[in-house]
């Protein structure tokens, strides 16, 4: 792994909402929060870091559709103290990088916690919750092929210790083909290790 350049919270947040839009998973709830609160999908395809309005506008909305800011859902206890970086990681740097205490991610990796021993369970056509595993097998696919995806956001405290912030089903795909998992960026969190735990 290694650092890029700094980013900052409205990057992050700029990257996470665009991910999030380009979801199948995800896109519909997005567009039904960014219709409540009468936001422009250009604040997300073609965001603009320097403008302050558009920024707070961005946070807001993610806070509305994860409750991020607001200590709920997926960012409850998130650390308020956290300094932003872009790095790019190496095949193995898959092997530090760990899913959030969550059933469906336990389930998937044994109680490890690891992308790669999800991967293992998936290889063995083991569904957890009887959900289908094709998304992982067509992701990974789609990387095969040359395929991109945005970037993954994970915490740190150490910059040798990754949980996923966003972006699990991609680590995951990448697990499957680890060979690919090379020069890949990702935005990353520094916090303390009191702050990740508390959260994670």
């Amino acid at each position: 792994m290694n650092i890029l350049r700094t980013s900052s919270e409205d990057e992050m947040i700029s990257e996470y909402l665009k991910t999030e839009y380009h979801s199948e998973r995800f896109s519909e709830h997005i567009k039904k929060v960014m219709r409540e609160l009468l936001v422009d999908e250009s604040i997300i395809l073609s965001a603009d870091l320097n403008n302050t309005n558009e920024n707070i506008t961005r946070k807001k909305l993610l806070g509305e559709f994860r409750g991020y800011g607001l200590n709920r859902e997926l960012f409850e206890n998130f650390p308020n103290e956290i300094q932003w970086n872009l790095c790019n990681f190496e095949s193995y740097d898959l092997s530090s990088i760990r899913y959030i205490d969550y059933s469906y991610w336990n389930e998937l990796s044994k109680g490890t916690h690891s992308p790669l021993i999800a991967a293992q369970t998936i290889r063995n056509g083991i569904e957890i919750y009887n959900q289908s595993n094709a998304g992982f097998v067509k992701a990974a696919e789609y990387i095969k092929d040359g395929g991109k995806f945005l970037r993954p956001i994970f915490l740190t405290y150490d910059f040798e210790h990754f949980v996923i912030v966003e972006g699990h089903l991609r680590i995951t795909a990448f697990a499957l083909v680890p060979e690919h998992f090379n020069n890949v960026e990702c935005f990353v969190g520094k916090c303390s290790s009191d702050d990740l735990k508390k959260w994670m």
